[in-house]
């Protein structure tokens, strides 16, 4: 590849082009030598051309630069350390790998530019009048000069400074000469001519020195300069490059424009706690760093626990942090979360995606114990949290240890009580819905091990009240709509029989390990039977057949059972000019891939699906995964589950705030009894019951209440089965 390979201008205008993505970054990916003449330096413009510039500095690419005398104090520093004390720069192996450069500019782009002058790669230099007559006269020239590895060389010269803003922010305009042009050699190698004579300090006018000569002769100004605001920058980045409506993987290979936007949005937006936030790790440092968060999903539990750690952080020499998650891809949200709380520790990764953990673990540990790394965090699941192994190696740490389990009612299942070690000094517990369902012995000993729950901040309050920062609502308002359908027959017979065995196994004053497991596998039975029915095919397909009718079935997502997906699929392939998609665990959440525009494929239909590029996501289990999908405007359950636990954070999920979102509509298809009769009279009731509290807890919180309560009346009436 060469410069000849890219689709270049002669002109550009930030009023009609991007100028990073249609010219700065790939031709600085494409070069090996960058001179440049500016006015005003910011090492911001190493952020904004990030992924050209880990290709240049591979390529064992050298900068010359020639800066005015006006510096910002952060980036002098920088300059200085790396002119004049490059070993210090050297030693402290800001960069391990050059595949990290990338991510380090985003990081901290103002130690990159002290890195880049350390190792050579940059040279400074420093450009002012030699004869002033007034404080504004300044070297202003503003040119560029790019040579690639088959020594094709252009240049460029206009009004933009080498910053963020003159890359991104103000209204800019240069024009470009290419040697490989005829009539352009002319322009080139006048440029050239000019930055020589400048850096050789050869120029009439402008004295150019050593960037340590102008510290002796003291001729820089340190500017107080507005700092810039990471996230919004690469907000702005990101929302030039055209990702909204294709995928395309630039010729010179760079990181395309989805994981961009992906790192934008999730990875450099500065977090700041709210007051209930505050509260919530206030009670927990009173209760001695032991407690559980009962925060609904979308009101910022990770954050608010992430906080509580960086507190203990602050306080602790020593501590080694136990972050358990339920899903593996968890860990990963939670990685990118850390650098927005300010959190910048080691980490390591304890699950099967790390085949070498064991080893590394027993490193770390040691080194802990030998004061070399005094804080770390480990990272992982609670299957691997309840192993012996791993249980075994927490034995060996001396530092206080911080367990925080997310999503905690998990680690009370009886295959994960191990895990709970009495060798954790403090206990942080999330859940929206800490209370284990139909399990009074996992609920008793999580809330004996993490004690007790220290903030409360339930949907209810997140649906009503006003968040200060957006003068919204934490959550979107939404309307509910139960549609009811009546079992089958064979549904009612093989329900009676699970809830005779089940009735056995409750009515046992202790159960064994092996009976605990059997009455959770029956109630997950007779579950399904309500979940499965098949007399809610119909009711489904006259739902969306409905929404396309009235042009609401945008963003509509059908949450059903893996026995129902294949049906439901089919369904929707039978209505014209519906595009849907499958989302379940069978999509990859880890690997971000070239093909879904370097994010991974879960992100990648997520992406699409809010878009409206997808009409519908038909998923499996997203909703119990952590996964979140704010665009949905339409949630059809086809199997609403009885569990607290479950329905309460499936709704939370599609609740999240989306650009353009108002509200949201929650369609519930629901199984009832299919009638009343001597054998099914108290099977009937009680089913019944199970199913109508679920639509109560929903519809306390809808935008149409009122309307809820009236169906559920008439259907507590058509059975006689009034509530108390």
């Amino acid at each position: 590849m060469s410069f000849r390979s890219l689709k270049l201008k002669h002109s550009y205008s930030s009023e009609k082009d991007d100028l990073l993505e249609s010219f700065y970054v790939p031709v600085l990916g494409e070069a090996v030598s960058y001179k440049r003449i500016t006015g005003y330096f910011s090492s911001s413009s190493f952020l904004t051309a990030a992924a050209g510039l880990t290709r240049f500095i591979k390529s064992n690419g050298h900068m010359q630069f020639i800066l005015n005398v006006v510096l910002s104090d952060k980036d002098y520093d920088q300059i200085e350390k790396g002119t004049q004390n490059p070993e210090k720069i050297i030693e402290n192996n800001l960069i391990h790998d050059l595949d990290a450069l990338e991510d380090e500019c985003r990081n901290d782009h103002v130690k990159v530019l002290g890195w880049l002058i350390a190792h050579g790669y940059l040279e400074v230099k420093i450009g002012y009048i030699k004869e002033k007559r007034t404080v504004n006269e300044l070297l202003h020239q503003k040119t560029g000069i790019l040579t690639d590895r088959e020594n094709n060389t252009l240049s460029f010269s206009g009004s933009n400074n080498e910053s963020a803003y003159g890359w991104v922010y103000n209204s800019e305009k240069f024009k470009v000469f290419f040697s490989w042009e005829i009539n352009n050699e002319t322009f080139i190698s006048q440029d050239v001519e000019d930055f020589e004579e400048l850096w050789a300090n050869q120029s009439i006018k402008t004295e150019v020195i050593p960037f340590p000569e102008a510290v002796k002769q003291r001729v820089i100004s340190i500017a107080q300069r507005e700092p810039i605001d990471i996230g919004d920058l690469l907000m702005r980045i990101a929302k030039t490059q055209n990702h909204n409506n294709r995928c395309e993987v630039p010729d010179a290979g760079f990181q395309n424009r989805g994981r961009r936007l992906f790192e934008t949005e999730q990875k450099y937006r500065a977090i700041r706690l709210r007051n209930y936030q505050h509260e919530a790790i206030d009670a927990w440092l009173q209760n001695r760093c032991q407690g559980i968060f009962e925060m609904a999903t979308g009101t910022g539990k990770t954050y608010t626990a992430l906080g509580a750690l960086k507190q203990l952080l602050e306080n602790e020499r020593k501590l080694v942090t136990v972050i358990s998650v339920p899903f593996l891809h968890l860990a990963n949200q939670w990685e990118q979360n850390l650098p927005k709380m300010g959190i910048n520790i080691p980490i390591i990764h304890v699950s099967s995606a790390n085949t070498k953990w064991r080893d590394e673990l027993k490193t770390k540990i040691l080194n802990n114990r030998l004061d070399k790394e005094r804080q770390f965090i480990i990272l992982t699941t609670h299957d691997s949290l309840s192993s012996s192994s791993f249980i075994e190696l927490m034995h060996d740490v001396k530092s206080p240890i911080l367990l925080i389990g997310d999503e905690v009612h998990g680690l009370g299942a009886v295959t994960r009580l191990e895990a709970l070690l009495p060798l954790y000094t403090y206990r942080l517990g999330l859940s929206a819905t800490p209370e284990r369902y139909f399990d009074e012995l996992g609920t008793r000993e999580l809330m004996q091990f993490f004690g007790k729950v220290v903030y409360i901040f339930d949907l209810h309050k997140a649906i009503n009240e006003i968040n200060p920062d957006t003068g919204e609502t934490y959550l979107t308002p939404y309307e509910y709509h139960p549609v009811f359908v009546e079992l089958t027959q064979d549904d009612m017979d093989a329900y009676s029989i699970l809830s005779g065995q089940i009735a056995i196994l409750c009515s046992k004053k202790s159960q064994s390990k092996s009976e605990q497991l059997m009455l959770e596998q029956k109630l997950r039975e007779r579950q399904d039977i309500l979940k499965n029915t098949c007399t809610k095919y119909p009711a489904f397909r006259e739902l969306i057949s409905e929404l396309a009718k009235n042009n609401e079935i945008k963003q509509t997502l059908v949450y059903c059972s893996p026995q129902q997906i294949e049906t439901v699929q089919q369904l929707l392939r039978n209505q014209r000019g519906i595009v849907q998609h499958r989302f379940t665990s069978k999509e990859d959440a880890t690997r971000r891939q070239e093909k879904y525009c370097g994010l991974t494929e879960r992100e990648y239909l997520l992406d699409k699906f809010a878009k409206g590029d997808y009409d519908v996501l038909v998923a499996i289990r997203c909703l119990d995964e952590g996964v979140d999908v704010p665009a949905t405007r339409n949630a059809i359950l086809m199997c609403s589950s009885g569990n607290p636990k479950e329905y309460i954070q499936r709704r939370g999920r599609v609740l999240r705030r989306a650009p353009g979102k108002k509200k949201a509509v929650i369609y519930d298809i629901t199984a009832v009894p299919t009638t009343i009769d001597g054998r099914y009279a108290h099977v009937d009731t009680k089913m019944l019951e199970s199913q109508l509290k679920r639509l109560e807890e929903f519809a306390k919180d809808a935008m149409n209440q009122e309307d809820v309560e009236r169906d559920i009346f008439e259907i507590r009436r058509k059975y006689s089965a009034y509530g108390g």
